[in-house]
């Protein structure tokens, strides 16, 4: 039994490619890291202000709904991904 110390080989012997680093963050990672920052400075509002908590929550949802329609439906994925192949 051969072994390979690159780490490309998998459990089943058939070889496989390592996934590249991004180069640069994408829109869609741009709008998957939006959402949870905006829950996180509506709780921060909560807390500093005297914003209710479902006053907050409500308009939080309402800009991360806005982000997955525009994500989802305005400027939808293209095939090819990150350099169109």
């Amino acid at each position: 039994m051969s072994t390979s110390s690159d780490g490309t080989r998998g459990f089943d012997g058939q070889r496989f490619e390592q996934p590249l680093p991004p180069r640069s963050p994408t829109r869609y990672d741009l709008v998957l890291a939006l959402i949870p920052a905006v829950f996180a400075l509506t709780l921060t509002a909560v807390a500093l202000t005297d914003l209710t908590l479902r006053t907050a929550l409500t308009g939080a949802s309402l800009i991360g709904s806005l982000a997955v329609v525009d994500a989802l439906f305005l400027n939808p994925p293209t095939r090819g991904g990150r350099d169109g192949a």
